[in-house]
């Protein structure tokens, strides 16, 4: 088992062990967030699709030491922002200076990523996904919340944990309207959800 493995699953026991305790997701508005993890089953979560033209893989390959933003945006003819990737300048674990490869795939249909990078993250990235004009909210979201409005304000960041039955819920915040940021502990799978 490498490092970067146990990294995951000694983060993804310590999601299930914040679950177990009774944490909950949420989502505040401002700086700071809730310090709690929710883990909720893949099938029983509620992701936030989208109708608007598909956003491209991506790829960029920059130098760590400076921070970067990826910026990935919807399709024509509207080119909206779907998502913004922040890499601070201390965002991976290697010597300032070295090269590093960043690959972002949307997932088709719904406000989601997948994220693999060459090096290992150290902590600080962020994502902050975009949704004022393709908010798609799924109809037993609508159901659950009675509500567009009650299901956007339930919603969090969610990454999915090794095996990819579980969702784990984290603290997300809300920089701006219709914007919904968490941290990126590590690449991987990221949704936007709310439990059921």
């Amino acid at each position: 088992m490498t490092g970067i493995s146990r990294g995951r699953w000694s983060r993804a026991s310590w999601l299930c062990l914040a679950a177990a305790c009774g944490g909950r997701a949420g989502s505040t508005t401002g700086a700071a967030g809730p310090a709690a993890v929710r883990v909720v089953q893949v099938a029983t979560a509620m992701v936030l699709g989208t109708a608007g033209p598909p956003p491209a893989d991506t790829s960029v390959t920059f130098t760590t030491g400076r921070p970067r933003v990826i910026v990935l945006r919807h399709g024509p003819p509207e080119n909206v922002v779907f998502a913004e990737l922040a890499f601070p300048a201390g965002a991976f674990r290697a010597d300032s200076g070295r090269e590093v490869r960043v690959d972002v795939r949307p997932r088709p249909g719904v406000y989601g990523l997948d994220l693999s990078t060459s090096l290992p993250l150290a902590g600080g990235a962020t994502v902050t996904f975009k949704y004022a004009r393709y908010f798609s909210a799924p109809a037993r979201a609508r159901a659950a919340y009675g509500s567009d409005g009650a299901y956007e304000r339930a919603l969090a960041v969610g990454e999915l944990l090794p095996g990819g039955t579980q969702l784990a819920l984290l603290p997300s915040t809300r920089p701006a309207a219709d914007n919904l940021r968490s941290a990126l502990p590590a690449p991987g799978t990221y949704l936007v959800a709310a439990a059921q």
